[in-house]
């Protein structure tokens, strides 16, 4: 076809894709599905995922087409990363693998970098100069800020203070930023001396959209019937106080009324759950992840919704489970940081309440506030789902995206 008709083409490299079954995999999964089409080419540059389940890495091609997306997989077939070796091969592999192909077809095209591995960024950065294309970073978490704001690493070590170095020149060679969250670019300006003018804010949406009620079935299998389900449905990972949620449900472990339920995994989970055994606490049920199909089932069994995200993480991640429970028309109790894109959207939706991470005491207040308030809680739910529908659904990703990438 003649010039002026070819393709938009789009390239986006990151380690997690279909089939991995990680939040940020189905999301971006979901949204080039819905902009692959004759005008756009997408291609995604991506990994092998680490599970050994039904999509393990033996079983995948290196190159395969799913609804119109082009997926090539880079690096090394390794099943499980939970070694700092493996994981290193992991990462390097990939990136010089996909290093290799964006040398060889990122001219002409948008490439865009996700944050998983987190040095995709300055892989990019390195990359350009030989391959001479133009990229963006969408960033998704950033680093090594948040394990700065965890503790792991010192704000003025020499690893901080080098890494931070590659990644602010990674970022001004970069043709834009994209962020999910205002505190991201907030911190952008703050901490990378980014102009804003670089930065472009794309609200989160959700993973898949749910049709509001009470899923009394998946509760009854549970023996959960009549309680005040709390629900917290996501990864238990380095991010997230699940220790705190705990000690909630001790506070209020004389409440009958009230039931935990906590879904999920992640390398905070088992401590949890120990300290969960120390306290004899019976007013608690754990399940791990359930399927993707169970997704919308699983969101709508409670009552109330819990998010977190440790102090000092403010622009550092944005918990997308917030989206999947607008979506649920469920209220929130979240234990984040107030200057963070969670307590945003809460105190301008009102659809929740916001506490301090670490504060039990007001966590545990807040949950016994709803659980013994329904029509306060009732109308958080209203406005959860509203909010969703005006401002977070896919259909409003897939046209911030196209404005952008400036797509027909």
């Amino acid at each position: 076809m003649p010039d002026s008709e070819q393709p938009h083409r789009i390239i986006y490299v990151s380690l997690v894709f279909h089939p991995d079954p990680s939040a940020s995999s189905i999301l971006f999964t979901d949204l080039f599905r819905r902009l692959a089409g004759d005008s756009i080419q997408i291609t995604v540059l991506t990994g092998f995922p680490s599970s050994r389940g039904s999509h393990a890495s033996a079983r995948l091609p290196r190159h395969e087409e799913v609804d119109g997306i082009r997926i090539e997989r880079c690096g090394l077939r390794i099943a499980g990363k939970s070694s700092l070796l493996t994981r290193a091969l992991s990462y390097g592999t990939f990136l010089a693998h996909s290093g290799w192909k964006l040398a060889r077809t990122g001219r002409g095209a948008t490439v865009v970098g996700g944050t998983d591995p987190p040095f995709t960024s300055i892989a990019l950065w390195l990359g350009s100069h030989l391959g001479r294309y133009r990229y963006q970073v969408l960033l998704l978490d950033l680093y090594p800020d948040g394990l700065v704001g965890l503790g792991a690493l010192g704000e003025s070590s020499p690893v901080t203070r080098l890494w931070r170095w590659f990644n602010r020149r990674s970022y001004l060679r970069a043709g834009q930023l994209l962020v999910i969250g205002r505190d991201m670019a907030m911190l952008l300006s703050r901490r990378y001396g980014i102009d804003p003018q670089q930065v472009a804010y794309i609200p989160h949406w959700g993973a898949r959209e749910a049709e509001m009620g009470r899923q009394s079935g998946f509760l009854a299998a549970l023996g959960l019937e009549g309680k005040f389900v709390v629900q917290y449905s996501s990864n238990m990972g380095l991010w997230h106080d699940i220790d705190c949620f705990v000690h909630a449900a001790d506070r209020l472990r004389a409440d009958e009324t009230i039931h935990f339920l906590f879904i999920g995994k992640g390398c905070r989970r088992a401590a949890a759950e120990a300290l969960a055994r120390d306290l004899r606490l019976t007013n608690i049920t754990w399940l791990d992840f359930l399927p993707r199909e169970r997704l919308s089932e699983s969101l709508m069994a409670c009552d109330l919704s819990l998010i977190s995200l440790r102090a000092g993480l403010e622009g550092v991640a944005v918990p997308s489970k917030l989206y999947g429970i607008l979506a649920s028309g469920r209220a929130v109790v979240a234990q984040v940081p107030h200057e963070s894109e969670v307590a945003y959207v809460i105190a301008e939706e009102k659809c929740g309440i916001v506490v301090m991470p670490g504060d039990v005491e007001a966590l545990a207040a807040a949950i016994s506030r709803l659980a013994h308030s329904p029509d306060v809680t009732a109308e958080m739910g209203r406005n959860a789902a509203a909010a969703y529908r005006n401002k977070y659904t896919i259909d409003r990703a897939v046209a911030a995206f196209r404005h952008v990438w400036h797509l027909a």
